[in-house]
């Protein structure tokens, strides 16, 4: 398994204002801020699922989903449960995800991976389950659909 390092505080203190001030003058969607891997998932995997995204999210930098929201989407189903991955992949792809019907099955398993780092980096094992399908649910409910 890749080794991932963690970002140090100063690093992202020194960061939000600069994505800010980006957001600004380009007049971008705080949504639309995005990482390496969620463009390029099969070739990148940076920043990698130490990046505080929930925390950047919370000073309006990037997406994060609602908690109530998710467990919303779960309706009861354990996390882990596994769900269809063509479905997920759907779910993805209507968020911004590059799918293509001819993936192979390590390719799927690289953009459902590329998602969990950044919506779920406690576990990004590249599982279709029944947590990663909520939390796409859940976004595309708080930021619409492609």
């Amino acid at each position: 398994m890749k080794y991932f390092a963690p970002f140090e505080p100063a690093q992202i203190q020194a960061l939000i204002p600069l994505a800010k001030d980006i957001i600004a003058r380009y007049h971008i969607k705080p949504e639309n801020v995005v990482a390496h891997a969620d463009i390029a998932p099969q070739r990148k995997d940076d920043p990698g699922p130490l990046f505080p995204w929930q925390q950047l999210a919370q000073q309006g930098i990037g997406a994060w989903p609602d908690a109530q929201r998710v467990n919303f989407y779960l309706a009861g189903r354990a996390p882990h449960t596994p769900v269809d991955t063509a479905s997920l992949l759907e779910l993805l792809a209507r968020y911004g995800y590059d799918v293509k019907p001819d993936m192979t099955p390590r390719e799927q398993r690289r953009v459902i991976m590329a998602f969990q780092m950044h919506f779920r980096p406690t576990l990004y094992n590249g599982e279709a389950d029944a947590e990663t399908q909520a939390i796409a649910e859940a976004l595309l409910e708080k930021y619409g659909q492609d």
